[in-house]
């Protein structure tokens, strides 16, 4: 069935090609309202995004070699923005997770003490 979809979405992207704008403005774009939207994305949004940018990459490989130099890069420095902020919102993601984690040590700490405590008793 995924693959079913991959097919449907290669041909209708294929078949929008020659009436659409250039691929490395349509990534820049994409990139660009990534960037206002996501400051406060769920999961399920990046998840979304995500396969949204894959089919721009697989656009991408299926046409790399008619592409000039200069669109090639132009497409690559999107793709190095877009997995930027897949790393930022990794970070970001970490930092909350160790945050609360540190909001927690003193409590576990308790806990833990606490129960070294009563077994060095018996």
């Amino acid at each position: 069935m995924k693959r079913f979809f991959t097919i449907i979405a290669t041909l209708v992207l294929a078949t929008t090609i020659a009436s659409a704008a250039p691929l490395s403005k349509r990534m820049n774009r994409y990139v660009e309202d990534t960037i206002e939207k996501c400051e406060n994305w769920s999961k399920a949004d990046w998840d979304k995004s995500k396969r949204e940018y894959k089919l721009f990459i697989e656009e991408y490989k299926l046409y790399k070699d008619s592409y000039t130099q200069e669109e090639r890069d132009a497409i690559n420095k999107e793709i190095g923005r877009y997995n930027g902020l897949l790393v930022k919102h990794g970070i970001e993601e970490l930092g909350d997770f160790l945050q609360g984690i540190g909001e927690r040590i003193p409590s576990l700490w308790e806990g833990f003490k606490s129960v070294l405590n009563d077994n060095t008793k018996q």
